[in-house]
């Protein structure tokens, strides 16, 4: 099957800008989505539904691409190198609306505060654990559930270091994929990095912390574009 959202015979996403070299794309992309968290900082935008990160996804790609705060409408795979090559098991782009509903059920209207902080952790991990391996758009899924969660948790009463999360960008990915893997989920990696993340624990002070999910080195992970899943 064709991907509809590349440039022919290449691996590069139609963008407003035109770049057809994927490097270039991928900075331009960088830099838009930056100053998108940028604006959605400064307007303090308050979470208030699941489909929130509808309104995310555009903020941070509407200068990139025509799709943005769109779902995708194809299905689609990735090479997972700490799955030995696999891909998380995304949602049918035609079920994604179905299984954010299940999401707003079963997370999105608990009675957050008044639970504690380890059950709240608990409950959010998995919330937005369910919400990536959805994977609602064609590109930028990671950064819309970071954006999500850091508002989300803020809105809440949670202080939050971003820098954590920042300075552990691949660990926190390959933590959400573990944690996206069904009845075979792990969700402590990520767990973790988000309480690391709430009560402001330094990075220095354990260096290897975040370097390996079981014998897996972060250090050697390599981003993997997804592709049309025929």
């Amino acid at each position: 099957m064709k991907d509809p959202y590349l440039y022919e015979n290449t691996d590069v996403l139609i963008n407003k800008a035109n770049i057809k070299d994927r490097n270039i794309l991928d900075e331009f992309e960088n830099r838009m989505s930056t100053l998108g968290l940028i604006t959605i900082l400064k307007t303090d935008m308050k979470i208030i539904d699941i489909y929130d990160v509808f309104k995310i996804h555009k903020i941070l790609f509407s200068n990139v691409y025509e799709w943005a705060g769109q779902t995708r409408t194809i299905n689609i795979f990735k090479n997972e190198p700490i799955l030995n090559g696999l891909s998380v098991d995304y949602t049918p782009y035609n079920l994604i609306k179905n299984e954010l509903e299940k999401v707003k059920s079963t997370y999105f209207n608990q009675k957050w505060k008044d639970i504690s902080k380890e059950d709240f952790i608990h409950l959010f991990t998995r919330m937005i654990a369910k919400i990536w391996q959805i994977h609602p758009f064609r590109e930028g899924n990671t950064r819309v559930i970071s954006a999500f969660g850091l508002l989300f948790l803020k809105q809440k009463g949670f202080e939050f270091d971003v820098n954590v999360i920042a300075k552990n960008a691949k660990y926190f990915r390959n933590a959400l994929v573990m944690a996206s893997l069904n009845e075979y989920a792990e969700y402590n990696y990520l767990q973790n990095i988000l309480l690391d993340a709430i009560d402001g624990k330094q990075i220095e002070q354990s260096p290897t912390k975040y370097k390996k999910i079981k014998d897996f080195d972060i250090n050697q992970y390599e981003y993997n574009y997804h592709e049309v899943k025929k």
